[in-house]
C-alpha cells in the first residue's frame, strides 16, 4: 500500500528529502514551524503516532515517526488543529515508506550500466541453497545489495529480503529491472543499518570488497554491524586475503565462523564466510 492510500491524499510530500535522514528529529521542528489550518496523524496498532501530516499553504506536508519517536509538541499541534486520526501498522508504513524514496530515487537517479550475470546469478542460488538449505519464510539483509542479484535469488527461494546500499544508480538500475522491490529497498550507510533495521534471520554481503589495508577499517564497521543484526550472515570475498580478514574480525567479535573456498565460482564469491552468533 502506498503511503497516499494510507493518508488518503491524492498529493503531499515528507519534509525528510531522503530516507537515511528519516531519524533525525530536527525535521519534526521543522514541520512543527509551519502555518497549518488542518492536520492528520498517522497511529499504529498500538495508537503510536508514526507520522504528522499538516496543510500548509503550500500543501499537505508529512513528517515521519517511524525511525523516530514523535514530540510532545507534535501531538499537541494535531489536537488544537483537530484534526483526524489515521489507523496503519507498523510494518504497512515502514514498506510504504521505503516505497515512496524508493520511487523518488528512480526519479532522480539515472541506472548504472547493466551489470547482471545469469551465471553467476545462478551459481549464487546453488551456494545458497547449499550453506542455509530451505529457509522459506525466513528474512534476510542484503547488504551493499548493489544492483538486486542477491535479493532477486533471495526472493526466489522464498526468503524475504531487505536490500540496501549507498549507491543510487546501482540501486536505481536494480529498481528499474526489478530485481529490487521499492518497499523493501534503502538508500543508508551500511555503517549505520541499526538505525534502518530490526535484528533478523539471515544477513548476506556478496563479493564484500575490496578489502585492503586502506579499506579494512570501513568493511571491518559494515560486516560488524551485519553480524549485529542477523543470526547467520554469509560474506563472500574474491580472495583468501580478505576472507582471512573478515573471519579475523568475526572471531574477535566472539562469533562461530567458517571459512571456505567456493569450487564453483573463481571469481566473484570465490571465498565464504559463514559466521554465527
Amino acid at each position: 500500500m502506498k503511503v497516499n492510500d494510507i493518508l488518503g491524499l491524492a498529493e503531499f510530500r515528507f519534509n525528510e528529502p531522503a530516507f537515511n535522514l528519516l531519524p533525525d528529529v530536527a525535521f519534526t521542528a521543522m514541520l512543527l514551524g509551519e502555518e497549518a489550518e488542518g492536520a492528520r496523524l498517522v497511529v499504529d496498532e498500538e495508537d503510536w503516532p508514526l507520522s504528522l501530516v499538516l496543510l500548509t499553504d503550500r500543501g499537505w506536508k508529512a513528517t515521519n515517526f517511524i525511525l523516530r519517536g514523535p514530540s510532545v509538541e507534535a501531538v499537541e499541534r494535531f489536537e488544537n488543529l483537530d484534526g483526524e486520526i489515521l489507523r496503519t501498522t507498523q510494518e504497512e508504513w515502514i514498506r510504504a515508506t521505503r516505497e515512496y524514496y524508493s520511487f523518488d530515487l528512480l526519479r532522480n537517479n539515472p541506472p548504472a550500466m547493466e551489470d547482471h550475470s545469469p551465471e553467476r546469478a545462478r551459481l549464487l542460488r546453488s551456494l545458497i541453497t547449499e550453506i542455509w538449505g530451505d529457509r522459506k519464510g525466513n528474512n534476510c539483509l542484503d547488504c551493499g545489495c548493489g544492483s538486486g542479484m542477491g535479493a532477486a535469488v533471495l526472493r526466489d527461494l522464498g526468503i524475504g529480503s531487505l536490500a540496501y546500499d549507498n549507491d543510487p544508480t546501482l540501486l536505481s538500475l536494480g529498481l528499474s529491472k526489478g530485481r529490487l522491490r521499492p518497499d523493501e529497498t534503502m538508500l543508508i550507510d551500511a555503517t549505520l543499518a541499526g538505525h534502518y533495521v530490526r535484528p533478523t534471520d539471515l544477513g548476506l554481503a556478496l563479493m564484500a570488497g575490496t578489502i585492503n589495508d586502506f579499506t579494512a577499517h570501513i568493511w571491518r564497521a559494515i560486516l560488524c554491524e551485519l553480524m549485529d543484526l542477523a543470526a547467520e550472515t554469509m560474506v563472500t570475498v574474491e580472495n583468501e586475503r580478505e576472507a582471512e580478514m573478515i573471519k579475523k574480525w568475526a572471531l574477535e567479535e566472539a562469533r562461530r565462523v567458517e571459512m571456505f573456498e567456493n569450487e564453483n565460482d573463481r571469481f566473484y564469491d570465490r571465498w565464504v564466510c559463514i559466521i554465527t552468533e
